[in-house]
C-alpha cells in the first residue's frame, strides 16, 4: 500500500511538471563561474537581519517592474524571466537606483536559445549564455512570447515603414562577471541580502496558480519543480517567517505579482535549486542607427494626427494661473532628484515592427512618471501600457499605429482608466478594443514537442490608472510651471534628419521646420554650463538612440516646434 501511495505522489509530481516551463534542475553546463567569496562564507545567520525587502529598504525601491509571460500569447519563458528580473533588480542595486532603471531582455534568450524556448528553459544555461555574450535592455528587443531567430534581427534592432527592420549595431550590453547556485534559508538570505534577488525553482500547482494573498503554504511529498520565479526578500508574520516571491504571471495575480511562501517547510521545493548572477555591463557610446544612406523625410511617417473633436478636461487652476516664473527652481530633473530617479522605464515604439504610436507613448510614460513621483518612488513600479491607447484611441478615423492625437489620449483615459504592462503588453499592431486586449491572460492546453497549443481570455479583475483632469500648456514660462508644480507632460516637435541623427549634447537647429509630426514627453528643465537654456526630454525610440533614449533641447526659442503644443494629465490618487 505504501508502494502505491509513493507511486502516485511521483504520477501527480510528474503531472505538475508537464505544466511546467523550466528544467527540473538548473544545471551548469560548463560549471559555475564563481571568483569571490560567496556571501554565506562572509555572513553569518545571525548577522543577516528578521526581515529584508529589496523592495522597501528605508522607503525606497529597488525592484524593477513586474512582468508576465503569459501575454501576447502563450511562452514557457520563465526561466529567462526570473533570471532576467533578477539580475535586473541587482543592475538597479549596483547603480543605487539612479537613472535610467534597466529592464533586460528575457526575449534575447529565448531567440537565440540562450538556456531555452517557449517550450521551457534552464536558469543555470540562461546565466552562462549571459556570461558568453551578453543581453541588452528591452529597447532593443521587447517581449513577443514566442521563439524567434537570434540573427540578425533577434538581439537589437529598430523597424523603419519604408525600409523594414535593421540590426543596430552599437547598444549597451549587459553580462554577469560570475554565476553559480544557492539553496538552503540561510545561504539564501545572505546572498539576497548581500547582493540582490535571486532565481528559484518551485513546483507550481493548481492551488500555487489561485493565490491571492496571504503566507502560502502547501505539503508535497515529493515535489517536482517546473517554475522559475525570484526572491526579493524575506520577512516574518505572527512568528511564521516566509520568502517574498516575485512571479511573472502580470500584476493581477496574487499580491501586485508577488507573494508570501513559508519558509523552511511546505513551500514546494522553493530551498532546493536556485541561481544567482554578478551583472557587470559595457556602456557603449551612442549612435544613431544607419538604415541606408538616401533615408526618407521624417515627415512622410507622422505620428501625431491632431483630431480637432478631442476636449481637455480641465476642473482646477493651472500652475501657470498662480506661479511666477521667476519663483521657480531654475533647474528641475526628476531623474535626479536627491539622488532618486523618479522617472519609468524606457520606451522604443518602432519594435517589433514598425508602429507610429508616438502619441501613446508620449502621453502613457509622462502620466506613469507623474505616478511614481507622487507615489515617491514606491513599490510597485508602475509601467502604464500604450497599446489599449493604440487599439482604442482613432484620430479622425486613423488607426492607431497611423498616428493620434494626445489629447485623445488623456480623453480615453479619463473615461475608462489605463492598464498596466502586464495587462496589455505593446505589441505594436492595431487590434481590435476588446475587453481581451486592455487585459488578458493566456495559459496552455496542450504540450507537444515542437510547441505549445493555448487558449487565451480576457482578465475581468486587474489595475487601473485614472486621472482626474487633463490640458494643455505652451510656452516657455508655462511648461516650466505645469513641470516644476506636477510633473512631465507630453509634447510635439517637428522631426527631421537632424534629430533622427541626434547623439548627446543640446539640439539646436535654428532652421529646423515646426511641424508637430511627433510625440515626446518633456520631463524637465536645465541650463548648460555655458548659460544655455534646454528642455529635457524622453522618446520612445530605444536606449540606443539619443542619450539613452533622452536627449536635450534648447529652452525658449520654440526649437522645431517644442513649445508649440503640449498635454497634461493629473493622475487620480488610489494608492
Amino acid at each position: 500500500m505504501r508502494l502505491l501511495v509513493l507511486l502516485a505522489a511521483v504520477a501527480l509530481a510528474s503531472v505538475a511538471a508537464m505544466k511546467g516551463c523550466r528544467d527540473a534542475k538548473a544545471s551548469f553546463s560548463r560549471g559555475e563561474k564563481i571568483t569571490s567569496p560567496l556571501p554565506h562564507q562572509l555572513l553569518t545567520k545571525h548577522e543577516l537581519p528578521t526581515s529584508w525587502d529589496w523592495g522597501n529598504v528605508n522607503g525606497e525601491n529597488y525592484l524593477t517592474a513586474t512582468r508576465n509571460q503569459h501575454i501576447p500569447i502563450y511562452c514557457g519563458s520563465c526561466w529567462a524571466q526570473g533570471t532576467t528580473s533578477a539580475l535586473s533588480d541587482r543592475i538597479s542595486i549596483m547603480r543605487n537606483n539612479t537613472w535610467p532603471r534597466i529592464q533586460l531582455s528575457p526575449q534575447v534568450l529565448v531567440n537565440c536559445r540562450g538556456g531555452g524556448s517557449c517550450e521551457g528553459g534552464n536558469p543555470g544555461a540562461a546565466l552562462e549564455y549571459i556570461e558568453s555574450k551578453g543581453i541588452p535592455d528591452e529597447t532593443c528587443q521587447n517581449y513577443v512570447a514566442k521563439d524567434g531567430e537570434c540573427e540578425p534581427l533577434g538581439v537589437c534592432e529598430t523597424c523603419d515603414p519604408e525600409t523594414g527592420c535593421h540590426p543596430v549595431e552599437k547598444y549597451d550590453n549587459y553580462k554577469v562577471s560570475q554565476y553559480g547556485s544557492v539553496r538552503g534559508a540561510d545561504r539564501m538570505k545572505a546572498e539576497i541580502y548581500a547582493r540582490g534577488p535571486i532565481g528559484c525553482g518551485i513546483m507550481v500547482t493548481d492551488k500555487f496558480e489561485n493565490y491571492t494573498g496571504g503566507i502560502y503554504s502547501e505539503f508535497k511529498l515529493f515535489p517536482m519543480i517546473n517554475h522559475e520565479i525570484s526572491l526579493v526578500g524575506w520577512g516574518v508574520e505572527d512568528g511564521v517567517e516566509f520568502w517574498w516571491l516575485r512571479n511573472s504571471w502580470g500584476s493581477y495575480w496574487g499580491i501586485n505579482g508577488f507573494a508570501k511562501v513559508m519558509m523552511h517547510k511546505h513551500n514546494l521545493a522553493l530551498e532546493t535549486d536556485c541561481t544567482w548572477g554578478v551583472p557587470s555591463w559595457e556602456q557603449v557610446s551612442q549612435t544613431a542607427p544607419t538604415v541606408e544612406k538616401k533615408k526618407p523625410k521624417y515627415h512622410s511617417k507622422t505620428c501625431v494626427v491632431k483630431d480637432p473633436t478631442a476636449k481637455t478636461h480641465v476642473k482646477t487652476p493651472q500652475p501657470h494661473t498662480y506661479l511666477k516664473v521667476e519663483d521657480l527652481p531654475k533647474a528641475y530633473d526628476p531623474r535626479n532628484m536627491g539622488g532618486k530617479d523618479y522617472t519609468t522605464v524606457n520606451r522604443n515604439q518602432h519594435i517589433p515592427v514598425y508602429c507610429g504610436s508616438c502619441w501613446a507613448h508620449g502621453t502613457t510614460s509622462a502620466l506613469a512618471d507623474r505616478i511614481k513621483m507622487a507615489r515617491r518612488g514606491a513599490w510597485p513600479d508602475i509601467n502604464l501600457s500604450p497599446q489599449p491607447l493604440v487599439d482604442c484611441v482613432r484620430a479622425n478615423d486613423t488607426a492607431g499605429c497611423h498616428g493620434g492625437d494626445p489629447t485623445a489620449a488623456y480623453s480615453w483615459i479619463m473615461e475608462h482608466g489605463i492598464t498596466d504592462d502586464t495587462c496589455s503588453i505593446y505589441t505594436a499592431t492595431d487590434d481590435q478594443c476588446e475587453p481581451i486586449n486592455i487585459c488578458k491572460n493566456c495559459m496552455p492546453t496542450q504540450f507537444y514537442p515542437d510547441h505549445i497549443d493555448y487558449k487565451c481570455w480576457a482578465v475581468t479583475e486587474y489595475y487601473t490608472w485614472h486621472i482626474t483632469e487633463h490640458g494643455q500648456v505652451a510656452g516657455e514660462g508655462n511648461m516650466m510651471a505645469e513641470i516644476s508644480a506636477r510633473g512631465p507632460i507630453a509634447c510635439s516637435l517637428c522631426v527631421n534628419d537632424k534629430f533622427e541623427a541626434y547623439t548627446g549634447g543640446i539640439f539646436n537647429d535654428p532652421d529646423g521646420d515646426k511641424c508637430a509630426n511627433h510625440e515626446i514627453s518633456i520631463v524637465g528643465y536645465g541650463v548648460d554650463a555655458d548659460g544655455t537654456k534646454f528642455w529635457i526630454g524622453r522618446n520612445s525610440w530605444g536606449t540606443y538612440w539619443g542619450e539613452e533614449g533622452w536627449f536635450r533641447i534648447v529652452r525658449g526659442v520654440d526649437m522645431i516646434g517644442v513649445e508649440d503644443s503640449c498635454d497634461w494629465a493629473v493622475a487620480k490618487k488610489t494608492w
